[in-house]
């Protein structure tokens, strides 16, 4: 074969090859699993089916929205399981929420709109009262614990009491209390906390707008003094102050001043006859004496709270209300000498001066 012919059908062959479709390029990787979740609050996210509740949180809110793929949980009253399965939801502490007496709870989500994996989860828990909701309100802010420690929850805007903590807020209004928490497994504690200081506050700020029912706390927060109190310093208790049978509920303020803490009890009741009968039940404790010259009559009386160090505490009544002063026993350590226990407490003649300038007007 001449070298001619050859040439020409190597060009006839390339020109059929020519002719032949192309074969489809292979599909690139599929797109980050962030960016395809970053378009989850593009459509302006999900809605709460619960009719109840629906109108309390806001579909958006900055850079996260309700998880568009919805499922919220409701329990209790017009809801569709069970009260006594909020156990599932609060970890063995759903005996307290009945003792407050809860009446419903509903479980939302809130994803983030930037892709990540982090989600806001909300608790929204209506009581019977109010009162029952803000004293729930004061055991997850303050508790047992000391509202004077840093970790304690700082104060914020939303509702008629708010508080931020680390990760988590905690939001009061009417017969309602929201418990938000930020969840990101892959975090660590500091970027959870600047995270959760970035995104909550908002959110308690709109849901607070949103919620019905008054923004005023129970009547005795009201006669609790604001000198000195440490921050979110107030506690509500719906039973027997400090454990005395027939006293009934009342509040609890937290004080500090350089190196002295007390605390402040005040019991508001409907009438004086009614305020007599909690100052005759304070004056039943062993060894409880009376004290001239306060109010129109006074008690003092030792109390020991749960495990810890015996406190004294001076309540007085005037009209229809008793106030008390006593010591603050989460800087009383057993084993302390009088010097010692002196150096974080007030005096007895401290506490019956400080309590005549602290009773309302008769």
């Amino acid at each position: 074969m001449t070298a001619p012919l050859v040439v020409g059908l190597l060009l006839a062959a390339a020109g059929c090859q020519d002719d032949k479709p192309q074969a489809t390029p292979p599909p690139g990787p599929p797109p980050p699993a962030s960016s395809a979740k970053a378009a989850t609050c593009a459509g302006g996210g999900g809605t709460i089916s619960d009719k109840v509740s629906a109108p309390f949180f806001p579909q958006t809110v900055g850079d996260v929205c309700l998880d568009p793929n919805g499922g919220e949980k409701t329990f209790g009253e017009q809801a569709t399981l069970q009260l006594d399965q909020i156990c599932d939801l609060f970890d063995g502490e759903c005996e307290i929420y009945k003792g407050f007496n809860v009446r419903r709870v509903v479980e939302a989500r809130y994803v983030d709109g930037k892709g990540s994996p982090a989600t806001i989860d909300i608790y929204l828990s209506k009581f019977a009262t109010s009162e029952a909701a803000y004293g729930m309100f004061t055991k997850r802010v303050v508790g047992d614990n000391d509202p004077a420690s840093e970790d304690t929850p700082k104060a914020l805007e939303g509702g008629g009491a708010a508080a931020l903590g680390l990760g988590n807020a905690y939001l009061w209004r009417g017969a309602y209390l929201a418990e938000i928490t930020y969840n990101d497994e892959a975090a660590t504690e500091p970027v959870i906390k600047a995270a959760g200081a970035k995104l909550l506050p908002p959110l308690v700020k709109q849901m607070g707008d949103k919620l019905p029912g008054e923004t005023a706390p129970p009547g005795p927060v009201a006669l609790l003094p604001k000198d000195g109190m440490v921050p979110l310093g107030v506690r509500y208790v719906t039973k027997d102050v400090l454990g005395v049978e027939g006293v009934g509920g009342g509040a609890f303020g937290y004080y500090k001043e350089g190196d002295d803490r007390w605390r402040v009890a005040s019991i508001a009741r409907a009438d004086a006859e009614q305020a007599k009968d909690v100052l005759a039940s304070f004056a039943k404790a062993t060894g409880a004496t009376k004290e001239k010259n306060v109010g129109e009559g006074a008690v003092r009386l030792s109390i020991k709270e749960s495990e810890g160090v015996p406190t004294e505490w001076v309540f007085a009544r005037v009209g229809k209300s008793v106030i008390g002063i006593g010591d603050e026993p989460r800087v009383l350590k057993a084993g302390m000498t009088a010097d010692e226990m002196a150096k974080v407490s007030l005096t007895k003649d401290e506490k019956l001066e400080r309590l005549k300038k602290i009773l309302p007007a008769p």
